[in-house]
Formats: C-alpha cells, structure tokens, sequence
C-alpha cells in the first residue's frame, strides 16, 4: 500500500509541475482560471493522500481480542 501511496504523490507532483509551467505561459483568463482549478484539486488531492495515511499504524495484533 505504501507504494501505492508514493506513487500517487508522485503522480499528484508532477499534474502540479505541469500546471505550473502552463501558468508561465500566455493563456486566456478562462484557461488561466482553469489550470488554477486543476491545481488546487491536485494540491487537495495530495493533503487527502497525506490526512489518509496520517491514521495508519502498525497492523493490529489484536484483532481477536
């Protein structure tokens, strides 16, 4: 699962670095507003991944108790 985790960041990273260079180019407003839009939901998208695994602990031991 961890691996799984890591590459989505990675994947989740680079949409960003993407987006970022489509933003130092010239773009429409719409385009503009667009790309923003992608790269909040990319960013929100990573803190998701990162809220989810902040809960994760070591596998239980006691699940017969």
């Amino acid at each position: 699962m961890e691996e799984r985790r890591i590459a989505m960041l990675r994947v989740h990273e680079q949409n960003i670095e993407r987006y970022q260079g489509l933003l130092r180019t010239k773009l429409s407003d719409v385009e503009t507003h667009f790309i923003e839009r992608r790269l909040s939901e990319e960013r929100f998208a990573i803190e998701m991944l990162k809220f989810m695994t902040r809960g994760e602990t070591s596998p239980r031991t006691d699940l017969f108790a």
